[in-house]
């Protein structure tokens, strides 16, 4: 079953084409990395599947409801189900971590504190950042925040997350931990696109890949298969034979 489907997506920013006929789709639960050359617009597709950004034409279908045309009032709704990791953590830098986690369980659910709490907790506990629980964003390591940032991403408990270059400027260790948690999510059945260079995580979690070079999705296929033909768009970028 498809649960992400985008057919032929075109967008323009002024006189800039920036995707020409995009189409795909992302089963599932599968992991779907999406990767092309810098300024390919990879994230403007991120930003419009949650309606940040709206299609000149073309159509995007979450779980065959077309988000297109959309009010912002019906895509809240969208977005409860929808987790966006942005690639700074994008955290409240005036609120702690647990507030941070908190804020969405606030506004979109009847949890009393003691439930948000709980929740909290284990959902940090699970990540091992519950020592982290009363800090503040600013006395957090880079890692750190990214992965704060995922755990407040998944706390209404989405049906699909979007990963905009979740390892970006990470150490191996917390580049990793990143890679476990995404797996972990996976593991749930959890659908998910990855925008990433970062190939050997990409290859580490990603169950396919599609291509996107000159404004269309130029290749697709399971990793797996890419890898092994020696040709691929895949494998000419993880070479830097193309860009």
């Amino acid at each position: 079953m498809d649960v992400i489907q985008i057919k032929n997506f075109k967008k323009s920013f002024g006189t800039n084409l920036v995707h020409d006929g995009v189409t795909f789709d992302v089963k599932k639960g599968e992991c779907l990395g999406l990767v092309g050359g810098s300024g390919a617009g990879k994230s403007v597709i991120l930003r419009s599947l949650i309606g940040l950004e709206q299609a000149d034409s073309g159509s995007i279908l979450i779980n065959s409801v077309d988000i297109t045309h959309m009010s912002e009032k019906e895509l809240v709704e969208i977005r409860k189900k929808i987790a966006y990791v942005f690639q700074n953590g994008a955290l409240f830098d005036s609120m702690t971590v647990f507030d941070n986690l908190a804020y969405s369980l606030r506004a979109h659910t009847q949890l009393n504190e003691s439930q948000i709490d709980d929740r909290i907790s284990v959902q940090l506990d699970e990540f091992g950042l519950l020592s982290a629980k009363l800090l503040y964003p600013s006395e957090l390591s880079g890692g750190m925040q990214k992965r704060i940032g995922l755990a407040r991403a998944i706390m209404l408990g989405p049906d699909i997350i979007l990963y905009d270059e979740p390892t970006a400027g990470l150490d191996p260790y917390n580049t990793i931990k990143i890679q476990e948690l995404i797996l972990r999510m996976k593991s749930k059945g959890v659908t998910s696109i990855l925008v990433t260079h970062d190939m050997p995580t990409g290859i580490a979690v990603c169950d396919r890949f599609v291509f996107l070079q000159n404004k269309v999705i130029s290749e697709d296929g399971q990793t797996e298969e890419l890898l092994n033909k020696p040709d691929s768009l895949i494998n000419q970028f993880i070479k830097g034979q193309i860009v």
